[in-house]
């Protein structure tokens, strides 16, 4: 209901302050003197009824409220005018007035004004459907109306004999009141709903008509005197219609606009009650009078038949009410079977997408206990048992628990937090999980957190490894460059110191210039190696040499563990043991392995070794590195294959080497483990399946050594460096070999267009026209020339040199050149060139 303006509770207040003042003076004011507070308290009350009924009638908001306020307030104008009259005597003329009177008139009038009102408050409530429980209790009612007006109005009146004009007064005193009455209990029954605010105005009319039938009993006895309790019930109803009006324009119009209502079970029980009752006092007065009268009692007689009229078709409708009461509970019953059948079903469904989804979805409170969960969740943390009632804390560290209880509060703010975090399986193993905390919203409060979990463990390994992979990949072009300009300087220098050893020199001299070249060499070799680890990331798998790439991976390392005094042998499988891998990964395994050797053996310091060791059967081939380091806690040795997990301090490593190591063992179909003893060292071991394909591959043939063809023997030298170029052009000149030096692959084509060569000794990369052009242009213009090319590099592990020498299948020299191998392979390539075609006249 709206609350009421400082107005309309002004007005109220101004109403029931009156009353209580009435009450006050009615009982302080000495017997002479209530004549006059009756007159004056009548008065007030009047003139305060109209002006708030006038109030009504102006600002209600419904057109027939205000008609009705408006009959209201002729009413109570009606009853000024009758009361100014009955003023009159009684003040001016001091005698009491005349019965019947002109005051009369006035009072009976209001009666006229009352019912149009009560038609026009009332009216606008819903309605009840006609049906014969609506007739018989209006008939009841009416019957009750006409029962009580009889036994206690008109028996009376008649009994009294007075005159007529007093007995049709009085007479229409009563029918007056009792009219009114019958039509407010009539409008009960007849409406659903009755607004509250028509309610009051209703009780107030009741109160002013059944004190206006009592007044007519007693002004016909002649026992009414002013200034007694009839004056107050005029007052209280004529104050009571005030308030009523006052509150009437605050309120909504009907029931349906929100306005509190009375509902109409209640009201037709309230009148159906007043007319029991009624009939019920006209049967014991009739049962207690010395002389029963036989109207009464036909109109008892009546009142009964009703009575069990309305008992019978009661129990009637209340058996159909049953009826129909048992087949909506039974209809019901179906509906909420068939909707509990449904419940079930997409809570089946829903447990079934839930099991579907290979993530983990987990429930939670505000606490973190988990209140429900699907499967992937018990998989992902290796439990036993279910996970309901446990905590998501029990699977975290000290650390990750701050930072997950900050992202569940957060949730429970009403905030999606995304975030990654390490855990604990109860396997005792870790892993990493993207987790995503969403909140559960019900009503307008978040009581649970959605979590979605999805292990990527496995992810950031790989992704961890194609890091990897993509900085060698990057390291590799730096290194092939690098390279480049390294091995030809070195070719250079080696070169030189070559040709000069030729010479008869001093002791010393040889010595230095033997040293110039073992340099050389080994400047060769080192590039060799980076080139060999930093080709990483193909992902191509070939027979490789395990031997091989462990003494490799050692040269790339040796000399940084010979600073910290670590000693490394080589306990390597005689047999030279070949597998089926990819030999970059198994070279970032063996380095992997002997860095954390290394990184264990600087916390002692006793004597530092490391063991690599090779073995091999026809199944597997196994891999060692052992360490004489303080070994691994019991506690810790089934951690140290999960990804991050490190004893090191911050900065020192990553928690990564180990579990990369694993990944690559296991990609290979292999495994890795580890034993070791507190303070006794610790032994990683690698076994790898053997390809049985490799014994099927046949070693390729090494062709015979031939003898120097006759004659002078020509080569054709194509390098880009000239020093490289004079410093092979002057060995060969010493070793009485004719050669010719040229800068690019084009102007070789124009010398090959003059003169022919008994060989060409070309680099693949250079300037101009390169190694792979001049070949196949070679092919196309001089196909009998090809025969005769030795291609020369400082990078064989470059993918398109591989592939160009793959392709091609000439022979191949290594930069740094070891110029005795060189020249065996160059009167090698003549004389197979002699032999397939005969050497045209240059």
């Amino acid at each position: 209901m709206p609350s009421l303006t400082r107005q309309t509770r002004a007005l109220v207040a101004i109403a029931a302050g009156s009353f209580l003042a009435i009450v006050l003076a009615y009982l302080l004011a000495p017997a002479d003197r209530r004549a006059l507070v009756a007159d004056v308290s009548w008065t007030w009350a009047m003139v305060y009824a109209i002006a708030c009924c006038a109030v009504a009638a102006r600002h209600h908001p419904s057109p027939d409220q205000r008609r009705a306020w408006v009959w209201i307030g002729a009413g109570c104008v009606l009853f000024l005018a009758g009361q100014l009259v009955w003023s009159y005597y009684e003040l001016i003329r001091r005698v009491s007035p005349p019965y019947p009177s002109l005051a009369d008139v006035g009072f009976l009038g209001v009666y006229v004004c009352f019912l149009v009102a009560v038609t026009k408050l009332v009216g606008a409530a819903p309605r009840r459907r006609f049906d014969h429980e609506l007739l018989i209790d209006t008939v009841l009612v009416t019957l009750t109306a006409g029962a009580l007006a009889y036994e206690f109005l008109l028996k009376p009146l008649f009994d009294l004999a007075g005159n007529v004009p007093s007995l049709l007064t009085s007479l229409g005193w009563s029918v007056g009141g009792i009219g009114v009455l019958w039509l407010i209990l009539v409008e009960l029954l007849r409406h659903t709903r009755v607004p509250l605010a028509a309610a009051g105005v209703v009780t107030a009319l009741g109160v002013l008509c059944v004190t206006n039938v009592l007044y007519a009993v007693a002004a016909l006895r002649g026992t009414f005197r002013s200034g007694g309790v009839l004056d107050l019930g005029w007052d209280a109803g004529l104050l009571l219609l005030a308030a009523a009006a006052a509150v009437a324009p605050a309120a909504p119009p009907t029931a349906e606009a929100g306005a509190r209502a009375i509902s109409g079970n209640a009201a037709r029980i309230a009148a159906l009650v007043i007319g029991l009752a009624g009939i019920g006092t006209v049967a014991i007065r009739n049962a207690l009078s010395a002389e029963p009268d036989a109207g009464s009692a036909v109109l008892i007689a009546l009142a009964v038949g009703i009575i069990g009229l309305r008992l019978v078709h009661s129990t009637r409708a209340d058996r159909r009410y049953a009826t129909l009461l048992e087949n909506e509970v039974a209809s019901q019953t179906r509906s909420l079977m068939d909707s509990l059948a449904a419940t079930a079903g997409a809570e089946r469904n829903l447990r079934l997408l839930m099991n579907a989804v290979p993530d983990s979805i987990v429930v939670v409170d505000r606490e973190g206990r988990i209140l429900e969960s699907n499967g992937p969740t018990r998989v992902m943390g290796a439990m036993s048992g279910p996970p309901e009632n446990r905590n998501i804390f029990e699977f975290l560290a000290a650390d990750a628990a701050v930072v997950v209880r900050e992202k569940l509060a957060a949730a429970f703010r009403g905030e999606i937090q995304r975030f990654e975090v390490p855990f604990s399986r109860d396997d005792a193993t870790h892993g990493v999980a993207a987790a995503l905390y969403a909140p559960i919203r019900e009503g307008s409060g978040i009581t649970r957190v959605l979590i979605l979990g999805r292990d990527i463990t496995e992810q950031r390994r790989s992704e961890s490894q194609f890091q990897q992979a993509e900085k060698l990949a990057a390291m590799g072009q730096l290194v092939s460059g690098v390279a480049h300009e390294i091995n030809n300087p070195a070719a250079i220098i080696s070169g030189f110191a070559q040709t000069l050893l030729l010479d008869e020199l001093k002791a010393e001299h040889r010595e230095v210039l033997q040293m110039m070249y073992d340099e050389a060499t080994r400047i060769g070799r080192i590039t060799s190696n980076l080139l060999a680890f930093a080709r990483a990331g193909s992902k191509q798998r070939a027979l490789v040499d395990m031997n091989d790439i462990a003494r490799r991976t050692f040269a790339l390392r040796s000399y940084h563990l010979s600073t910290l005094n670590i000693a490394v042998s080589l306990d390597l499988d005689p047999s030279e043991p070949k597998i089926w891998a990819d030999a970059s990964e198994l070279q970032q395994m063996i380095l992997n392995l002997l860095i954390n050797a290394e990184q264990a053996l600087v916390t002692v310091d006793g004597p530092r070794t490391i063991v690599v060791r090779t073995r091999a059967d026809e199944g597997e081939a196994r891999l060692e590195i052992a360490d004489s380091g303080p070994g691994i806690p019991p506690e810790i040795r089934s951690k140290i294959f999960d990804p991050f997990f490190t004893t090191k301090p911050e900065g020192v490593g990553t928690g990564l080497g180990l579990s990369i190591c694993y990944g690559i063992a296991r990609e290979h179909g292999g495994r890795i483990w580890v034993e070791s003893e507190p303070g006794q060292g610790a032994r990683f071991a690698v076994t790898l399946p053997r390809d049985p394909r490799e014994e099927s591959r046949p070693e390729p043939t090494v062709p015979p050594r031939a003898a120097a063809p006759g004659g002078d023997l020509t080569v054709l030298v194509v390098d880009d460096e000239i020093a490289l170029r004079n410093a092979l052009l002057r060995f060969l000149a010493r070793r009485g070999i004719r050669g010719e030096g040229v800068s690019d692959g084009a102007e070789a084509l124009r010398v090959l267009q003059q003169r022919n060569f008994d060989v060409i000794i070309s680099d693949v990369r250079m300037p101009g026209m390169s190694g792979r052009e001049f070949l196949e242009r070679l092919g196309r213009e001089r196909p009998d020339l090809v025969p005769r090319v030795v291609l020369s590099t400082g990078d064989t592990f470059a993918p398109d040199t591989a592939a160009l020498l793959k392709e091609s299948g000439v022979p191949t020299v290594t930069k740094p050149f070891d110029f005795a191998m060189l020249e065996r392979l160059l009167r090698e390539v003549a004389t197979r060139a002699a032999a397939g075609r005969p050497k045209a006249a240059g």
